[in-house]
């Protein structure tokens, strides 16, 4: 997609099933994947931590104003932010929607 290993990369996500295993293909290209609970403190997170919808919250508003969305799903969320992104930076924030068929051949 053209972006250097150096890129910041957040990823909005729940809990990832075996993560050191299935990530580390991801780390190992872009070093500077962060989380949201990289980027927040245990403490700040506390209020948020038993409320599924306030974590996709924070997972949004991260999004929302991030330079570049790439979405590799469908549902609400992605939907809503699109359009979000559209709408509230006139288009102008790129958004990227890989073709699942091709993701999905490297399994």
């Amino acid at each position: 997609m053209g972006f250097g290993n150096n890129t910041y990369i957040f990823l909005a996500s729940e809990k990832i099933y075996n993560a050191e295993k299935t990530m580390a293909p991801l780390l190992n290209m872009f070093p500077n994947l962060q989380t949201k609970q990289m980027l927040a403190s245990e403490e700040e997170l506390v209020p948020y931590k038993n409320f599924s919808s306030r974590m996709a919250a924070i997972d949004y508003k991260v999004c929302l104003h991030s330079e570049v969305f790439v979405t590799t799903k469908g549902g609400n969320f992605p939907h809503f932010l699109m359009g979000h992104r559209r709408y509230l930076f006139g288009g102008h924030f790129q958004t990227i929607r890989p073709d699942k068929q091709i993701f999905s051949s490297f399994n």
